[in-house]
């Protein structure tokens, strides 16, 4: 139950869905046709190693490069410039199906999906900025070939409140997501999410002689409908929430550089439903608004 979330890799994200067990829907006796969550939407809520109701696991790397064209920003004299990012998002999936056996078709290891986009940042004043952005991509089965048409968009909002030492983000985002396999049905799903950062500037700490913050994190996602994820008791469980708590390290001056990537920050983050059928542990390089 482990979700290596790398920016990365939110929100969700990050999220929940990336088990990818099958296409069709399944009826069982007198109970209501579900389908189980789509792989598709892997690239939308980031990923890792996600767990559900210890029956269900998966693992998926989302590896997104960006290219900043212009940074956002706003002087003293009142000009606002709007930022602009290119994102190039890849997310790979492994399957982990130990445990399944008869359930799941053995080929069906991974999955990968491209997702590029533009993601924009809107300095309204000093202290709140609007994150609008868009995404369209691919992603196939490796095994099975099967296909899909991803997109995705939504904007984030985040205000900042200064308190001596400490720094606290407030934080809102609506996004709209969905998937057009090139055999069977197409789906979409909203999802609206609020939450909070803090950053604490420490005085005295020092790794390698520069000087770190913390940062500490609470997220609350709600899915606008339930995503339904298949049991081996033929069953199936809805997940309709997801909420994140986590802490991070960064320099105060500048990121790490590892190869192409700029780390901004890292650190740990346990995600959950509200009822405790999903769960899992993230490693996270971004703050939420820009991941």
């Amino acid at each position: 139950m482990f979700c290596k979330d790398i920016n990365h890799m939110s929100l969700m994200r990050t999220c929940l869905l990336v088990l990818l067990f099958g296409h069709s829907a399944i009826s069982y006796g007198d109970e209501p046709e579900y389908e189980p969550v789509h792989w598709a939407y892997s690239s939308f809520f980031g990923t890792g190693w996600y767990e559900v109701d210890d029956n269900r696991s998966v693992f998926v790397l989302r590896i997104p490069p960006r290219q900043t064209l212009r940074q956002s920003a706003f002087s003293e004299a009142g000009e606002r410039q709007t930022g602009i990012e290119i994102k190039y998002p890849l997310s790979i999936g492994v399957h982990n199906i130990e445990d399944l056996p008869g359930i799941v078709n053995p080929d069906n290891f991974g999955t990968v999906s491209f997702a590029p986009g533009v993601e924009l940042e809107i300095p309204v004043n000093k202290r709140w900025h609007l994150r609008p952005f868009a995404h369209l991509g691919w992603g196939t089965e490796l095994n099975t070939r099967s296909a899909a048409w991803i997109y995705y968009a939504g904007i984030k909002s985040r205000y900042i409140i200064p308190a001596g030492k400490y720094e606290w983000s407030l934080l809102a985002g609506l996004s709209y997501a969905g998937y057009t396999p090139d055999v069977g049905r197409s789906d979409h799903l909203a999802v609206a999410q609020f939450g909070f950062e803090v950053r604490q500037a420490l005085t005295k700490a020092r790794l390698v002689g520069r000087a770190i913050d913390l940062h500490y994190n609470f997220m609350y996602t709600f899915l606008g409908k339930d995503l339904h994820f298949g049991l081996p008791d033929g069953g199936f469980d809805p997940v309709q929430d997801q909420l994140e708590a986590g802490i991070a390290m960064s320099f105060r001056d500048r990121p790490l550089k590892l190869w192409f990537l700029n780390v901004n920050r890292i650190g740990l983050g346990y995600k959950f439903s509200s009822d405790g059928n999903f769960k899992a542990i993230t490693l996270s390089m971004r703050s939420w608004f820009t991941r």
